[in-house]
């Protein structure tokens, strides 16, 4: 697809959203919405790996997908796209920091405009990205309070606002971790009764306890921090070793969605 001459290219192997524009028998139009809404081209033999008979069923126009750019002829100025080539992890990974991006482009928005300064948007906008190429780099130089922060030229009251509204999410974020407990008890004569005060006074220590099936039990905690929610699941556990002194408690980990994203959950 031809390009204009002056567009900001992305770069081969690249991960980017496209937006398809035009399906066809042999492969879809797309637009880039990070690239001013570049347009691109999606061969059919790069949408899956096997055989399409109808295009329709795996791609839709107006669809949002994660692609990799896999050939750009600069004489030409054209760049083709794959779907094929992006493993699905990267897939929803991209996915979240575009979300991301959109949601701290937004809050900037509501920034300016309780200022008054949204006439002065697309400049201020333009500024930041210069300095910080993404609104995720420029939220976690803030967060971090980082030298470049410090001396960028956005507006001082645009920084401040924007880093009080990141400040107050972060305060209302809870972190999240949950363990499978492998909890019982060889005490045949009082061993349901010793398990269930047990887990009564696990509980007490601020952990949500969910049974699962004999003798697995789900422990999860919530804090201002991971530190803060780890320290609840050790409590716990220090409460069931100790009202089980003849039993068997072990616990494993589980891996939250949360524990991956950055700033804000999306």
């Amino acid at each position: 697809m031809q390009t204009g001459t002056n567009a900001r290219m992305p770069k081969i192997g690249e991960f980017i959203i496209a937006q398809i524009s035009k399906v066809m028998p042999f492969g879809a139009y797309c637009t880039l919405p990070e690239y001013n809404n570049l347009e691109v081209f999606l061969p059919i033999k790069e949408i899956s790996s096997g055989w399409i008979k109808n295009i329709h069923e795996f791609i839709r126009e107006g669809q949002m997908v994660v692609c990799t750019v896999a050939y750009y002829d600069k004489e030409r100025n054209t760049v083709d796209v794959s779907i094929k080539k992006v493993p699905q992890g990267k897939a929803k990974e991209k996915i979240r920091q575009y979300n991301l991006e959109k949601r701290l482009q937004a809050m900037l928005h509501q920034v300016l405009k309780s200022q008054h300064a949204d006439s002065d948007e697309a400049r201020i906008k333009e500024q930041l990205l210069s300095e910080f190429g993404s609104y995720v780099n420029f939220a976690e130089n803030a967060l971090s309070d980082t030298a470049e922060f410090k001396s960028s030229k956005l507006p001082k009251k645009v920084k401040e606002s924007f880093l009080e509204q990141l400040e107050h999410i972060q305060k209302n974020k809870k972190y999240e971790v949950s363990y499978i407990a492998t909890v019982y008890t060889t005490n045949a004569m009082n061993g349901a009764t010793d398990l269930r005060n047990a887990l009564g006074k696990a509980a007490k220590t601020g952990v949500d306890i969910k049974y699962i099936s004999a003798p697995k039990y789900r422990i999860m905690a919530a804090g201002t921090d991971y530190s803060d929610a780890e320290g609840k699941i050790k409590k716990a556990e220090a409460a069931l070793r100790s009202s089980l002194p003849g039993g068997f408690v072990e616990l494993e980990k589980e891996k939250l969605k949360k524990e991956k994203e950055s700033i804000f959950d999306t």
